[in-house]
């Protein structure tokens, strides 16, 4: 699967947030399935973010909120929800413009970051609800069975018996397991089929093969 320029890797509504690592750990939902969930962790990019960005594929990572103090320092929602995921030396993108983070620091559920290049309100407010990505070159590389969110969003999903169920479009993080949500392909003159939740589960999450783009699951009953 290809990544677009500025691609997000986790998704909210509409949505998608930052270059969020899936990994499992043992859970249990609600619905009593046991198993694997996808856990989200920060991890830190390389900062050596080449100044040419025009051909990199992006990721978001976080948006402006808000200046705060007069010496330019913003106010950021990082997308992963870890605050300190930034640290001085870190390169991110914005409205298409390299910025190197030189200060960072925490207020309440925001980052606060202060750039090298701005050093007051006025240059601060122009970055306002401006969107931060990095090069998706720069993300550490994950290991087997752990993917961003980026690289799996649009991937197509089918069942082991070979059904086609749709793509993925969505992921739900309720605070127990993720959830997938799956948007069938609908057939001309036929109404909208409904969205399929797939819980991220060990057992029901069986393969993703990104250099075909499919998802294998296998469906517990009653999903279906």
């Amino acid at each position: 699967m290809a990544v677009l320029p500025s691609q997000c890797a986790r998704c909210s509504g509409l949505r998608q947030s930052s270059p969020t690592p899936v990994s499992a750990s043992k859970s249990t939902n609600t619905h009593g399935f046991a198993g694997s969930i996808l856990n989200l962790s920060m991890p830190e990019p390389d900062s050596n973010i080449q100044s040419e960005t025009s051909d990199d594929h992006l990721v978001a990572v976080g948006r402006v909120r808000r200046p705060t103090g007069i010496k330019g320092a913003l106010l950021v929602e990082v997308y992963s929800g870890n605050t300190m995921r930034f640290t001085p030396g870190d390169t991110v993108i914005a409205n298409g413009t390299e910025y190197e983070i030189i200060e960072t620091g925490k207020s309440g559920d925001s980052a606060k970051l202060t750039f090298a290049s701005i050093d007051s309100i006025e240059k601060a407010d122009v970055l306002r609800g401006a969107e931060l990505s990095v090069s998706a070159d720069s993300l550490p590389e994950n290991p087997p069975g752990v993917y961003y969110h980026y690289e799996i969003i649009g991937i197509d999903v089918l069942t082991v018996d070979g059904q086609e169920l749709g793509r993925l479009t969505e992921i739900l993080e309720t605070g127990s397991n993720d959830v997938f949500i799956v948007t069938p392909t609908s057939k001309p003159g036929e109404k909208e089929p409904a969205e399929i939740l797939i819980p991220v589960l060990e057992g029901v999450i069986v393969e993703v093969d990104k250099d075909s783009g499919t998802m294998k699951i296998d469906p517990p009953d009653g999903l279906l």
